[in-house]
């Protein structure tokens, strides 16, 4: 029998370089998005969160950013309106993303573009748009999120593996570049993360218990990811604690994949 997964708190990871650095987290209504914010208000950092729907969070620290990321021209409004607020950015957190399972026959030019879009190519577009700021910025750092998904093979999922693929890419194809101007890039990739809405869709309903067992087999580690958990490791990767660190794919799964 599988064992039993741990869902005890994720501890919060407390680095003192981050404070009174600004940083602007894409994703920032729910789920991994919403817990960097938190973590980085925690360690005495600015945030500017971009999402479609406006975070219940509010802070003297915190700036709501409305931005449609599946938009570019919505994407340079926001930051035209980020610029108001700052001169630099110390760093940067892409994690906006939808997992939509669409079979290869119902997966036309529409669905493609609309999870690309969002997945990835927003990814690059924010980043694009930060570039000025960023060198100006002290330490300044990018993290993408991306997923263990594009590993797994699993149905339903090919568009949604190959923006998560696309991000690994992304950062290493800018490493080099961002690198001689001392800007840092690297991936955060998560396994099964128990945010908002995968608690929601997998793990409340009649197959539950299914779910948690699959779980408890594959990892290696028997614990409840939380977004804090991940959270704390793109922390890691804002700081300059990391800084000999660009390029860097760092899986955060519990061990499922072993890498």
């Amino acid at each position: 029998m599988p064992a039993e997964l741990n869902d005890t708190p994720t501890p919060p990871l407390l680095l003192p370089d981050l404070r009174g650095k600004a940083v602007v987290v894409t994703g920032a209504s729910a789920g991994i998005g919403r817990a960097t914010i938190e973590a980085l208000l925690a360690n005495g950092a600015t945030c500017f969160g971009l999402s479609r729907e406006s975070p219940a969070l509010t802070h003297p620290d915190f700036h709501p950013l409305p931005c449609d990321l599946r938009d570019p021209a919505a994407i340079a409004g926001a930051f035209a309106a980020l610029r108001t607020h700052t001169t630099r950015l110390d760093g940067v957190v892409n994690v906006a993303g939808i997992d939509p399972k669409v079979p290869l026959a119902a997966g036309d030019a529409a669905q493609w573009d609309k999870i690309v879009d969002l997945n990835l190519r927003a990814y690059y577009l924010v980043i694009r748009e930060s570039l000025a700021l960023l060198r100006t910025g002290t330490g300044p750092a990018v993290v993408n999120v991306s997923s263990i998904n594009y590993r797994l093979g699993l149905a339903g999922r090919s568009i949604y593996s190959a923006t998560k693929a696309g991000i690994l890419g992304l950062t290493t194809g800018l490493a080099r570049e961002l690198g001689r101007e001392g800007i840092r890039i690297n991936t955060v990739s998560p396994g099964w993360i128990f945010t908002e809405r995968q608690v929601a869709e997998y793990f409340s309903g009649p197959d539950t218990a299914k779910h948690l067992a699959h779980l408890a087999a594959v990892q290696s580690l028997t614990l409840r990811l939380q977004p804090q958990d991940v959270a704390n490791h793109i922390l890691f990767y804002l700081s300059e604690v990391s800084r000999g660190s660009t390029g860097h794919n760092c899986v955060v799964d519990g061990g499922w994949l072993l890498e």
